[in-house]
């Protein structure tokens, strides 16, 4: 009997893609960028402001489209898709955490949390449920009737990951995700992003500081639109 090893696509993969914008000349932000992204790797892309990290972050979110080349997610080219589909797919396949956390005042953190799962079809008891176990993941399963008011600013941050990990996405994309936060409660995101890695989540997160890059176990270094350094740690 003879076997078929099918080969499993990588989560997220970019095959030379380049984003320019309108000007005399073209400003060219990303050039011929190749990535691959293999489940269950915790990969920082760091670069200075201007580099491009952010117009990355925007094509591997399927955010923005490239000017050529392609975005492919499981396997799947999606940058050709429609604007209802792409953002399927990020509901469904991607998780975003953002420096501003992006909560609602008026909601606890279980709420909060639960608006990750409005498009998936979920009930109102099925989306809470959800919320409360991914908030006790994040280690803030006593502050679950808390509105962000309440909260610190690592706790807002931990409440907008749990949102993100709602629904398992393929890949998390954290965009400063410490950015706003003092050096003692960046180290305790950083080591929330490790155990969860740990524990088999896919993270992706762009960052401006070059210590925070080292601890990760892959660091991409971007400059001027290229990938200058693609570099695994080793043990």
């Amino acid at each position: 009997m003879s076997w078929r090893v099918t080969e499993v696509p990588a989560v997220l993969e970019l095959r030379g893609v380049t984003k320019s914008y309108d000007g005399d000349p073209p400003i060219e932000v990303l050039k011929g960028i190749d990535l691959t992204i293999e489940e269950g790797e915790l990969v920082a892309i760091v670069g200075p402001s201007g580099s491009g990290k952010s117009t990355l972050l925007n094509m591997m979110g399927a955010l923005d489209r490239p000017t050529s080349g392609d975005v492919l997610i499981d396997g799947a080219v999606v940058n050709g898709l429609g604007d209802s589909s792409l953002s399927g797919v990020r509901g469904r396949r991607l998780g975003f955490v953002f420096q501003q956390f992006h909560l609602l005042a008026g909601l606890t953190a279980t709420e909060n949390v639960a608006t990750g799962l409005l498009y998936h079809g979920s009930s109102a008891r099925e989306r809470k449920a959800q919320a409360r176990e991914a908030l006790t993941r994040v280690g803030l399963g006593h502050r679950l009737d808390q509105k962000p008011g309440k909260l610190s600013g690592g706790e807002r941050q931990r409440v907008a990951i749990a949102r993100a990990l709602l629904g398992d996405p393929a890949i998390v994309l954290a965009d400063e995700p410490t950015g706003n936060l003092d050096s003692t409660t960046t180290g305790e995101i950083v080591e929330l992003f490790l155990e969860l890695n740990q524990q088999g989540s896919t993270i992706v997160m762009i960052t401006h500081d070059p210590d925070l890059a080292r601890s990760m176990p892959r660091v991409v270094e971007i400059l001027d639109g290229e990938i200058r350094l693609d570099q695994v740690a080793t043990s």
